[in-house]
């Protein structure tokens, strides 16, 4: 084994030996450290720049496939992460999988350098059709798992899909190239530098690799082995120095890519190779490979030692079955019953000779080719034996980078590439490839190249056909195709180019082919863009499926094209002089070639027509289709002569005319359009077809009318039965005194039967002319002429006058006289003709000639002779019809105005409303003379208010003509207005009230006065204290002042009045207060402030507060003065002789609701402490006062919660008539007490008067205390409670108070916080349901109550809502 890995390293140094001695540069210039990558997607026509030349319609947009087209960010399969990463902090994955295919595993190493340039030098050899330039990157086919699915996102994104993890593996390595892991080269000088494509020709395709169970779409168990395809090999450190260097030693990791769907499980080493270059050129400069066969697993070498001038290696010494090798300036191998793994020729100028049935197949487990023609090589196959050559994989069946001659043989070479890829790993793979430097010449024998999954036949380089056979099969891809920088030249024999499965059989992407001679047989051509194909005179393309010339593609014939197909593409067909086109396709409307056209015809031929037989224009006017042109047709054109033209179907292909009306024909005959030929250039034939003789056997019977005269109907001239006429016969009919058909005139005959109607036209005979599209006309006669008899008028016919209106003018009226017998078409008859008027009678039976009043009158008719007393006419007799004049229709019309008044109670006009009626008529103009309105009566249809109708009814008419007229309306009217009255007088008082702390309604007395003696007052009273919102309760009022109430009056028809009346209110006696008392030594002096008692809540807003000092006898006060709600006394000091004597200071309050509350103060002068000689009951006094000031805060009140309040350093005295109401004011706050809690003041105030104010911005309220502080909550979500004017609001941690419903955790349950009256207590009704809020003061007051039964015996539910039933 460690031998065989050697050789591999021996062998790549052979191979750069090789490529510097035959001059080329060995090494192409590839970087492996840039990675474009390659994707894997479903196959559209995006994926090649050119259309698609191998995928079949079925892999189209339905079958994930690998294909050749280079992702990139400028192709917009893949994102550019890095500029989005710098155009927003978000990190962005951005996953391209690389499954495209690559070059490795193509070649043999000595033919790298050859195949890497083309005659310009430069890089070129993945210029194919369906090729992408090079890539830095070497890659292998791989299929992706079972389990993968298409992962190209919209806009080419390729995301990421579920991993299967791998949990061990080893590399895959038939060739055991590698130690332990390793690749060792040696031999590497400046001359012979491997390339990175090169080296990773010896590195594993594969690896052997355990999955997770179930993750790769086939159940595999854990521990089973799978083989999977590397998709990349990198190293970035090894690259080309700035002259194009490969390295020349060193050690290089180079790590492999798994495909797609895979990745290593934690802790599993990754694939990586580790590959040691070292300079050895003296071990292997000296040899030169000749040719290496493989037979059973065991390769045999011939090598040339120039150092010995001598042969060596195994091949020298050793024999191989059914292989003769002899060396010599030429060398000659012979092959007669061989079975060979591979042949690889690398150098010298060979014959191969074939003797027997011989094999080269590449074993199944190995990639391959089978024979090998190794550059600066020259290589001729003869004999008469046969070579199956059989590459596998990545191998061709015979690869030809040197020269190939075929002279004869029976020669089958074949590809096969991995089960289910398609060019998967090498597009130019096939089962003979020739290479950008091979030539392949075939002289003679019968060679059959075969593709599976592979081309059939690949040529990058030259191609030349001077005989034999070759058949080209791509089974699952391309028969046969030539590279953009390849050449094809048929110069003579066959070449046969097919695919079963519908792939294209000859494709080219090069304009260097031509057919000079021989023929080219595909199922389907493909014709590159821009590209051209020549047929030269003596060569033959034949194409039966399908032909695509690319755009800008030209196929140029000089010879002989048959095309039994469509061609499509875009691209031209050019056919030169010399060339033919045929075949049963169609070839571009460009390169249709021009018919023959049609000669030898007669132009006027001639018919007579003759029942069920078709005229044959084709035989009677000798036409013949010519041979190069296509089909004939025949088609009917308009006649434009003056000859009657027939009609009838002609056969567009036979020309079988059949006529279905003689006459003219004309016929225009041409040959069609078809896939070869343009259409030709029309002839015209001129058909006479002459009418047959009228047949004997057609007969016609004419029976001519006869009966009573039947009025503008008439009898048809006669009844005819007809025997073996057609029926589509037109009859022509003609009326003559005689019976004689000679004497008739040309010009009577009439289309349709005449109507015989009056006597006059009896006696005459009826003839009939039977005219047919196709035989002479036939003449029938009757044989007894027509006759007609009169009617009675007295009997037969009905007279009828419309009646008239009177007008004041004689009337002619219009007497309509009709047919009346049964039968009959109710036609008129004609006044002077039929009948005329004998006399007029008047319905007193008086004659009379003038018919003007209103009236019945009668009219006399008699038949038309009977006056005269002849016998002319259709009628005989006399009769009468009755004429009416009726009556003029006259209206009434009320006129006049005005049409409205004020309402009075009842439905009478009034005199100044001034309406009259007049008549008129939408005949005549009425003269008063003739007729006039007499007595009307008026009135209103309502006496209340509103829009009515005024009628006016006339009850009696006068007038000369009166009898000539009828009224149709009685009443006539107009729309009238009453509008609403104003009352005549209203009167509005209200007795005063006295505050009494609760609301109360004064007493309003309201009247009005109609002033209509048939209306009484009946008014309805409402109240509102705006003027705008009314009520029809009187409004209540509680504080104390004087009130504007609105009082509005309402009654049916008359206007509302509205007026206003004062409500006072008066004070209320003022509450008594308890006199206050303080007590001071003698020998004080200065300010003193002595707090003021609290004042009820109901006195309403405080006024003014003074102090006035009514009495001083002890001399004790300069002056008494109020400071909010303090009450300041300034003490100046007096004797110890006044000691007792007390000074009176009264105190006064205005209030809104009540008299001045005077509060009296007394002031006693005490002994001073200091006086040694003090009395003991001053002393005593003084110190129970002093004491009784210390603790009449203490004292003052028992309500619990005066702890809360209470300043022991703040004074207070009792009042009435509340004792525990104590006022004290709080540093923050200001004044407050036990009840109230927090007084504030004005709202919106900023003054320091020692209260709070309630202040508001776009926000809210807010409280502001006295010195300038707010309540407010101390984090989001709780609140501050405050008890404030009697109370309790909640503030939250802004500072707003909060209103509508609140949470508040602390005390775990609902409130709701009135706008006005903060929070609420007792049953609530908030938008319809009633809530329940606790209203005892236990630590939960205000809480909604949910859940259960309320004090009072009602359920709430978990809501709080009332569920409606009664209490329990």
């Amino acid at each position: 084994m460690k031998n065989t890995r050697k050789a591999a390293a021996v062998w790549l140094a052979m191979s750069l030996a090789i490529s510097t001695a035959f001059g080329n540069t060995a090494w192409g210039e590839i970087r492996p450290d840039t990675e474009n990558n390659r994707c894997v997607h479903v196959h559209t026509a995006e994926c090649y720049k050119d259309a698609d030349k191998t995928a079949t319609p079925s892999q189209i947009g339905k079958e994930p496939t690998e294909c050749t087209h280079i992702c990139s960010v400028e192709s917009g399969c893949i994102r550019d992460t890095e500029k989005e990463n710098n155009e927003n902090a978000d990190t962005l994955d951005a996953v391209a999988s690389n499954t495209g295919e690559d070059d490795s595993k193509k070649e043999q190493a000595g033919e790298k350098a050859a195949d890497r340039k083309d005659s310009s030098g430069n890089a070129d050899e993945n210029k194919n059709l369906n090729d992408v330039p090079a890539q830095n990157e070497a890659a292998l086919s791989v299929s992706t798992p079972s389990n993968a699915k298409d992962t190209t996102a919209t806009g080419g994104t390729v995301t990421q899909v579920s991993q299967t993890k791998i949990l061990s593996w080893s590399w895959f390595d038939p060739e055991e190239n590698l130690l332990d892991g390793r690749l060792e080269l040696t031999g590497i000088t400046e001359e012979a530098q491997p390339s990175f494509t090169e080296i990773i020709e010896y590195l594993p395709s594969a690896i052997i690799a355990r999955v997770e169970e179930g993750k790769d779409g086939e159940n595999v168990e854990d521990g089973e082995e799978k083989n999977l395809l590397i998709t990349n090999w990198s190293c970035p450190e090894y690259v080309q120095d700035e002259e194009g260097r490969w390295p020349l030693k060193g050690t290089y990791e180079f790590k492999a890519k798994l495909p797609e769907g895979y990745e290593l499980a934690e802790g599993v080493d990754a694939l990586v190779v580790e590959v040691s270059v070292a300079g050895d050129q003296a071990a292997v400069t000296a040899l030169t490979t000749i040719i290496n066969i493989s037979g059973n697993g065991v390769e045999r070498t011939l090598y040339w030692n120039d150092s010995s001038n001598a042969y060596e290696g195994r091949l020298n010494s050793e024999r191989v079955s059914g292989v003769t090798v002899e060396k010599g300036s030429e060398y000659r191998l012979i092959l007669n019953g061989a079975n060979l793994d591979y042949i690889y020729i690398g150098s010298g100028k060979w014959t191969i000779e074939l003797q027997g049935n011989n094999k080269v197949e590449v074993p199944k487990a190995k990639n391959g080719i089978a024979l090998h023609i190794g550059p600066w090589t020259d290589v001729t196959i003869t004999g008469s034996g046969s070579l199956n050559a059989a590459g596998n994989l990545v191998g061709a069946g015979i690869d030809v980078q040197g020269t190939l001659t075929i002279k004869s043989g029976t020669i089958n070479a074949s590809a096969v590439a991995a089960s289910g890829t398609v060019d998967g790993d090498d597009s130019r793979i096939a089962g003979i490839k020739v290479g950008s430097q091979g030539k392949l010449e075939i002289d003679g024998g019968s060679i059959t190249a075969t593709g599976d999954g592979r081309k059939g036949v690949c040529v990058t380089g030259k191609f030349q056909m001077n005989g034999g056979e070759l058949t080209a099969i791509g089974q699952w891809g391309q028969a046969f195709f030539v590279d953009q920088i390849g050449s094809f030249t048929l110069s003579d024999g066959t070449i046969n180019a097919s695919s079963p499965q519908g792939w294209t059989g000859f494709a080219t992407g090069s304009s260097a082919v031509t057919i000079k001679k021989g023929t080219l047989n595909a199922n389907r051509l493909l014709l590159g863009e821009n590209q051209t194909m020549t047929i030269e005179s003596a060569g033959t393309l034949k194409v039966d499926n399908s032909m695509t010339l690319k755009e800008g593609s030209s196929l140029i014939n000089q010879g002989e094209l048959i095309i039994n197909c469509g061609v499509d593409g875009g691209g031209t067909i050019v056919n030169e002089d010399g060339g033919t086109i045929s075949g049963n396709g169609s070839v571009p409307d460009s390169a249709k070639q021009t018919p023959t056209e049609i000669t030898g015809y007669t132009a006027k031929i001639s018919a007579v027509y003759s029942e069920n037989t078709l005229i044959d224009v084709h035989q009677l006017a000798h036409i013949d289709k010519p041979v190069k042109a296509g089909d004939l047709q025949y088609e009917l054109v308009e006649y434009t002569g003056s000859e009657s033209k027939g009609v009838g179907v002609i056969d567009s292909k036979t020309g079988e005319l059949r006529v279905e009306k003689a006459g003219i024909f004309k016929i225009k005959v041409k040959t069609l359009v078809s896939g070869m030929y343009r259409e030709g250039s029309p002839i015209e034939i001129i058909l006479m077809v002459d009418k047959a003789v009228f047949p004997k056997a057609w007969t016609v019977t004419v029976d001519a009318a006869s009966g009573v005269y039947n009025g503008a109907e008439g009898y048809l001239a006669a009844t005819i039965k007809s025997t073996g006429i057609p029926a589509d016969a037109k009859y022509e009919y003609q009326l003559a005194a005689t019976q004689d058909s000679n004497q008739l005139s040309e010009d009577r005959w009439l289309s349709e039967c005449p109507v015989v109607v009056n006597v006059a036209d009896s006696g005459q005979y009826v003839f009939v002319r039977v005219i047919t599209d196709n035989y002479q006309p036939g003449i029938f006669v009757s044989l007894k002429p027509a006759e007609i008899t009169k009617r009675s008028l007295n009997k037969d016919v009905k007279v009828t006058i419309d009646p008239g209106t009177y007008n004041k003018k004689p009337q002619n009226p219009e007497i309509k006289v009709v047919e009346n017998w049964e039968g009959s078409l109710g036609s008129k008859l004609t006044k002077g003709v039929d009948y005329v008027i004998d006399h007029w009678k008047n319905d007193n039976g008086q004659a009379v000639t003038k018919l003007e009043d209103a009236g019945i009158y009668t009219v006399y008719l008699v038949a038309k002779g009977l006056e005269a007393g002849t016998t002319s006419g259709n009628y005989d007799g006399m009769v009468t019809a009755t004429f009416t004049i009726e009556k003029c229709k006259v209206k009434s019309q009320m006129e006049g105005g005005p049409l409205d008044k004020v309402y009075d109670g009842t439905t009478n006009i009034t005199e100044e409303q001034n309406v009259l009626v007049k008549l008129f008529s939408d005949t005549i103009v009425l003269d008063p003379q003739d007729i006039r309105p007499d007595q009307v009566e008026w009135a209103y249809q309502s006496a209340d208010v509103g829009e009515h109708y005024i009628d006016a009814t006339i009850k009696t008419l006068a007038g000369d003509k009166v009898n000539n007229y009828e009224l149709i309306n009685e009443t006539s009217s107009l729309k009238g207005v009453i509008k609403p009255r104003d009352f005549a007088s209203m009167t509005v008082s209200a007795a005063p009230l006295t505050y009494n702390g609760t609301e109360q309604q004064p007493k309003i007395n309201a009247s009005v006065e109609t002033g209509l003696e048939n209306v009484s007052p009946d008014a309805t009273f409402t109240y509102s204290k705006d003027g705008v919102n009314y009520q029809s309760e009187i409004p209540g009022f509680t504080e104390a002042g004087t009130y504007l109430v609105y009082v509005k009056a309402s009654m049916a028809n008359f206007n509302d009045e509205t007026k206003t009346v004062a409500v006072t209110v008066q004070k209320a006696a003022a509450p008594t207060v308890s006199a206050m008392s303080e007590s001071y030594s003698y020998k004080e002096t200065g300010e003193r402030q002595v707090a003021l008692p609290g004042f009820p809540e109901n006195c309403g807003t405080i006024g003014r507060i003074t102090a006035q000092i009514i009495s001083d006898e002890g001399q004790i006060l300069d002056s008494a003065a109020v400071d909010g709600m303090n009450l300041v006394l300034r003490l100046k000091g007096s004797s110890k002789n006044m000691i007792g004597k007390a000074a009176q200071v009264v105190v006064k309050v205005e209030t809104k609701n009540y008299e001045d509350i005077q509060i009296p103060v007394i002031v006693t002068l005490t002994a001073d402490s200091s006086d040694s000689n003090s009395n003991n009951n001053s002393g005593n006094n003084s110190g129970n006062n002093g004491s009784n000031n210390g603790n009449s805060n203490g004292s003052s009140s028992s309500d619990g919660d005066s702890s809360d309040y209470d300043d022991p350093n703040e004074s207070s005295v009792k009042v009435t008539p509340d004792p525990s109401n104590k006022v004290t004011k709080d540093s923050q706050k200001g004044y407050r007490n036990v009840e109230q809690g927090v007084i504030t003041g004005a709202s919106n105030q900023t003054v320091n008067d020692g209260y709070s104010h309630w202040m508001k911005d776009a926000k809210g309220w807010w409280l502001r205390f006295s010195d300038g502080t707010w309540p407010m909550a101390d984090r989001t979500g709780a609140y501050h409670w405050e008890k404030i004017n009697g109370k309790w609001w909640a503030f939250d941690e802004m500072g707003y108070a909060k209103t509508g419903w609140l949470r508040d955790e602390n005390y775990g349950g609902w409130f709701y916080m009135d706008p006005e009256h903060g929070m609420q207590t007792g049953w609530m009704l908030l938008n319809g349901v009633w809530y329940y809020f606790n209203p005892i003061s236990d630590g939960k007051r205000g809480i909604m109550y949910a859940g259960q039964r309320t004090p009072d015996g009602y359920y709430v539910d978990k809501n709080g809502v009332w569920d409606g039933r009664n209490k329990q």
